[in-house]
């Protein structure tokens, strides 16, 4: 039994384990945003689909990390036709709080896009954001992953 363990770390390129990951929740009032321009509305923009993935690894210097993966992707809902494409910007936030609601890290995000005359669905772009927590505990269940866009963008 030993041996077999010894083997499996010495040889074992898999230094991943999975674990259960946190409550995913939206922001209060910041789950959309609307843009507009001179006084219309535009469009309204909205987080479409998060997907996300929870395990340990080992660090370079043997530290056990707790790690997030998460992947989003928006719709975009257009109010008018639009006859002028252009880049558009938007950011959002990705905060994550232990269980004495404490923020353990917050990240901002800035995505563009391509304005079109119809609805559309903005992909990560097979980016996927990595949050690393030098936990090791496996006590990301207890906590919370809050997204939402920020308010700097809001008219």
């Amino acid at each position: 039994n030993q041996v077999s363990q010894l083997y499996d770390d010495s040889f074992n390129d898999d230094e991943t384990k999975e674990i259960s990951c946190p409550e995913v929740k939206f922001i209060e009032g910041l789950d959309r945003l609307k843009i507009k321009n001179g006084g219309k509305n535009v469009y309204q923009l909205s987080f479409y689909e998060i997907k996300w993935t929870c395990y340990t690894s080992l660090s370079l210097i043997n530290t056990i990390m707790d790690n997030i993966d998460l992947s989003t992707s928006f719709v975009v809902d257009y109010n008018e036709n639009i006859n002028n494409f252009k880049e558009e910007q938007f950011s959002f936030i990705v905060v994550l709080l232990n269980e004495e609601n404490q923020i353990i890290t917050k990240e901002k995000f800035n995505r563009t896009f391509i304005s079109q005359s119809s609805s559309e669905i903005i992909s990560n772009n097979g980016g996927i954001i990595n949050i690393k927590i030098n936990n090791g505990g496996d006590k990301l269940y207890n906590y919370r992953l809050l997204l939402g866009f920020t308010k700097n963008n809001i008219n």
